[in-house]
């Protein structure tokens, strides 16, 4: 976490005052402010729910245009249209999910496809025998909602993921069965801001050959 960040985090925390925090910070203060109203108003069922929306809503505003684009055309609409107009919108739509799908669509994280030149293999265990389903997300995937799945191939309920991370200090928590986030009970927690933990893994150099 930056230090800005962090100072963002103390004044939702109620840990500093308003009024102390820098007005280049305000706006993204502000920002987050209104998240936490609106999504009280939703009244979330749990507070894993309420994280879950958090992170949804933080990782939708640092989409790029173009995701933004594609999101906006998946969402099912009620519409009325003519014969003609109706024609037309289906090839318009059957040539935008050729042309750009493959590329924008959701699908499942694929961190390991493409590792920094310096990324360190990074094992992720969890002892988890009653679930059906596990995964990892974190700051490394954005924290995407879906993760990045894990594997019991013996059936024992020892879940694994080997990862490249870069370098450095990374926070994460599991997904026990697309529902429950579970910060790893093997490794250090921090307060993840909105009440819950997360693990935190630091990542050394990658040693030279």
């Amino acid at each position: 976490m930056t230090a800005e960040h962090e100072l963002v985090a103390r004044v939702l925390d109620g840990e500093l005052e308003y009024d102390r925090l820098p007005p280049e910070l305000r706006r993204q203060a502000d920002a987050f402010l209104g998240l936490f109203q609106s999504l009280r108003e939703e009244r979330p069922p749990n507070p894993v729910a309420l994280r879950a929306a958090v992170m949804a809503r933080v990782r939708r505003g640092a989409e790029s245009p173009w995701e933004r684009w594609w999101r906006w055309v998946r969402t099912p609409r009620a519409v009325q249209l003519s014969p003609l107009t109706a024609t037309l919108a289906l090839a318009a739509a059957v040539a935008a999910a050729v042309l750009i799908g493959p590329r924008l669509g959701p699908g499942p994280v694929r961190v390991a496809e493409a590792p920094a030149p310096n990324a360190v293999i990074t094992r992720f265990v969890l002892v988890a025998p009653a679930a059906s389903r596990v995964a990892v997300t974190g700051d490394f995937v954005s924290w995407h909602p879906e993760g990045v799945a894990l594997s019991d191939a013996a059936g024992s309920g020892m879940w694994s993921v080997d990862v490249p991370l870069t370098p450095g200090v990374h926070h994460y928590v599991f997904i026990i069965d697309g529902r429950e986030w579970l910060p790893d009970p093997n490794a250090s927690q921090v307060d993840d801001g909105f009440g819950e933990k997360n693990s935190v893994v630091l990542v050394p150099p990658r040693a030279e050959s």
